[in-house]
Parts: C-alpha cells; sequence; structure tokens
C-alpha cells in the first residue's frame, strides 16, 4: 500500500473503525484513544464499544467471555468440571494485578463497566451451602441484570468469600435453563475459623452491595440423627 493510499485509508472514518474494531482488545482499550483526537472519537462508536465489551452486542451474536477480564479475573473465569476448580481468599489475592492494585481500585477503573460477556449475561444463580457439626444448609437466589457488569460480579463474590468459604462459576450455554452462570458458594462453620480474610486493598473503592432474593435455607439438622 502507497503512502497515500494508506493516508487515504487513515483519513476515512468508516475504515479506520474496521481497523481499529480487529485491533487486540488491550490495545484498542489503552493505545489506540491515545493516538489522536479522530482515533479517540472513533473508540467511542457503538460498533468499537462493543467490541471493549463497554456496550452490548445485538442479541443473535455468538457467545464470548470477556478476554481481557478472564486474563485479569481467572478465578471468576475457569473452566469448572468435577474434578473441581475451587476459589478462595487466596486465589483472588494472588490475581494478576494484586501485586499493583491501585489502578484496580480506583472509582473510575474501566473494569468495572464492562460487560462479562457478549451478548450480556442477563440472569445470575447463586447457590450456597453452609455445613458444619449441626448439619449441612443450602439456599438458592437469583439476580436479574440486563447487562451483568464486571462490577456487579466481583461485588457480589466479595460479599460472599472470607474466611472458610471457597466458590467456583459455571458458565452456561444457550440450552441451560437455570440462568446464564451460576456462583457457587460453600462455606464451613461449627468450629473457629483460621481461614485467611480479604484484605481492604482487594475492595474497589466503588463497590456496592448487591442484593440477591434468597429462598429459605433447606437441609438437615443435627436433631435428626439424635
Amino acid at each position: 500500500m502507497s503512502l497515500s493510499s494508506a493516508t487515504q485509508v487513515m483519513s476515512t472514518p468508516e475504515l479506520l473503525e474496521q481497523i481499529l474494531a480487529a485491533l487486540p482488545m488491550r490495545d484498542l482499550l489503552v493505545n489506540a484513544p491515545l493516538v489522536s483526537r479522530t482515533w479517540r472519537a472513533i473508540t467511542l462508536l457503538s460498533t468499537i464499544q462493543q467490541a471493549l465489551f463497554f456496550q452490548p452486542a445485538p442479541s443473535i451474536s455468538p457467545r464470548v467471555l470477556n478476554p481481557l477480564l478472564s486474563e485479569s479475573f481467572p478465578p471468576f473465569f475457569a473452566s469448572y468440571d468435577k474434578k473441581g476448580w475451587e476459589s478462595s481468599v487466596e486465589t483472588i489475592m494472588r490475581m494478576p494485578w494484586s501485586k499493583a492494585p491501585d489502578a484496580f481500585r480506583r472509582r473510575e477503573a474501566s473494569w468495572r463497566r464492562m460487560l462479562v460477556r457478549q451478548p450480556p449475561a442477563q440472569s445470575l444463580v447463586v447457590k450456597q451451602t453452609s455445613g458444619g457439626m449441626a448439619g449441612s444448609y443450602d439456599r438458592e437466589g437469583a439476580l436479574k441484570d440486563p447487562s451483568l457488569s464486571m462490577a456487579v460480579l466481583y461485588d457480589l463474590t466479595l460479599q460472599f468469600v472470607d474466611g472458610d468459604t471457597s466458590f467456583h462459576f459455571m458458565w452456561h450455554d444457550e440450552s441451560a435453563a437455570e440462568g446464564d452462570l451460576t456462583l457457587n458458594v460453600s462455606t464451613g462453620v461449627g468450629c473457629e475459623s483460621d481461614g485467611e480474610r480479604i484484605e481492604k486493598k482487594y475492595f474497589s473503592d466503588a463497590a456496592n452491595f448487591v442484593k440477591v432474593s434468597f429462598g429459605e435455607w433447606e437441609g438437615d439438622e443435627i436433631s435428626r440423627f439424635y
């Protein structure tokens, strides 16, 4: 391509938009807006915002997990099978950004606005198990959100994860009847916990309480065995 042809391409917004949309997500998010005012303006177009997981893609689009979030928050996106991928306080504190959390904690940090999936996940089921000397109890709740963001997913998870708690996510395909994803949380109780607690630096400065509508606790009581 000649210099004049390249210049013409770069000065044509429609062509430049297609080029930027094909960039790796990190370059598109961090570097492209710094090149010029024109490039920054194009990154604000709907197609680019969808590629950055800031705006919802059409519902007919193939399901794709956010690759940048998957890289930065692996416990939330790791595959889970019967062999288990149980995450915990320790797992959260070992995430890639944990050695330099100041940028992550900022109220305006871009990760909080990102959708966890395209097209957006809209329903999350929370299955909570609590077990110990007195028996085992379970309850289930649901969260409906038209565009589930990482802010909601992260803040919600940290509400449950502490001490002797483990968790894992299960991401469902289109055929699943129980929602787009499930958060399974398991906590051991009945004895003094020596588990780690999440340090303050792992909470966002913009953290919010996420309300989930739960059903009643159900399970076995120790009195049934006497």
